[in-house]
């Protein structure tokens, strides 16, 4: 009988008995997944006047009956110059075997010989923009196809470096006053010109809110940005990053200063937005990929934010 006991709370702990499914979006629950490549989801203007079709891979889990799926849209890093979403493959697999709509894109890159302190403001508010439209993509889907299936309710942005910087000033540099204070009158023109604070990358009229950020080693141009009840937060970031700060300095090799991983917790703890920091000492700007289980305490924390929605 206590061999019994003992092998019925097993099953209890590991979410197996009752048919219940504690686990899905916190493990791999699914064995194998779907994948489609290259799907269009916008097109927008670079800086030097091409016009670019913008891109995305989007991984599923297979055999899914799911009809309101956590998203996660993912933004790869390279300095606003090179790197492409293949780099995210891995990482959209695993929130995909957990029962995630995963997605990584591709955003306009820097394609201008431009100063080094206008230019990259510029970008980042061009990859912004990029990623908006790439949420309208699926609130635009979930509203008339829903070939998706996704919870609008519950979107997780995120990326690495570049990416996270992004990803960052989407979530929390969000009005006319927060463009203002990081690029001044020059840069709320620019924001003006190009579709205002939504952009105008594609599916317009369709709601680009957000659940929370995955912010892989990226700063934001002020902590302050950070207001009350903007979304959550989950971090990770070297300690000893010299390409983009911890806490505060210059920004790849630009002269653009900005305020990393370590400032901006502070003040989401300061502001009430729930946070998780997770600070790797004396690692740089690769932290993440010497982190055997960040990917592990990422899915925790998203999976304490969208079971606020009830999942």
């Amino acid at each position: 009988m206590r061999t019994i006991n003992a092998l019925l709370l097993i099953f209890f702990i590991s979410g197996v008995c009752l048919g219940q499914d504690p686990v899905k979006y916190n493990s791999t629950y699914f064995a194998d997944i779907e994948a489609t490549f290259d799907v269009k989801y916008g097109q927008s203007v670079t800086q030097a006047g091409l016009v670019q079709d913008l891109k995305m891979d989007i991984y599923q889990p297979k055999g899914d009956t799911s009809i309101d799926r956590p998203l996660i849209i993912l933004a790869h890093g390279g300095y606003f110059i090179f790197g492409d979403k293949s780099s995210f493959a891995e990482e959209c697999e695993y929130f995909a075997r957990a029962g995630y709509v995963a997605v990584s894109i591709n955003y306009r890159l820097i394609d201008v010989e431009g100063d080094s302190l206008i230019t990259p403001k510029h970008a980042v508010i061009d990859a912004v923009n990029d990623m908006k439209a790439a949420v309208r993509y699926f609130t635009r889907d979930a509203a008339n196809e829903n070939n998706y299936k996704i919870d609008p309710q519950n979107i997780i942005i995120g990326g690495y470096s570049a990416g996270a910087i992004t990803s960052l000033h989407y979530a929390y540099a969000n009005r006319a006053e927060d463009v203002l204070e990081m690029g001044g009158k020059e840069l709320l023109d620019y924001v003006k010109n190009n579709g205002g604070i939504e952009g105008e990358s594609g599916n317009p009229g369709y709601p680009v809110k957000i659940k929370a950020v995955v912010n892989i080693a990226g700063s934001l141009h002020s902590a302050d940005l950070v207001n009350k009840g903007e979304p959550a937060l989950y971090s990770v970031h070297g300690t000893a990053d010299i390409t983009v700060p911890f806490e505060n300095g210059l920004t790849g090799e630009t002269l653009v200063k900005t305020e990393g991983s370590g400032l901006i917790h502070k003040k989401a703890d300061k502001v009430g937005v729930k946070n998780l920091l997770h600070k790797l000492p004396n690692l740089d700007h690769s932290a993440f990929y010497h982190c055997d289980d960040c990917l592990d305490e990422m899915r925790q924390f998203l999976f304490e934010i969208i079971s606020d929605s009830g999942k």
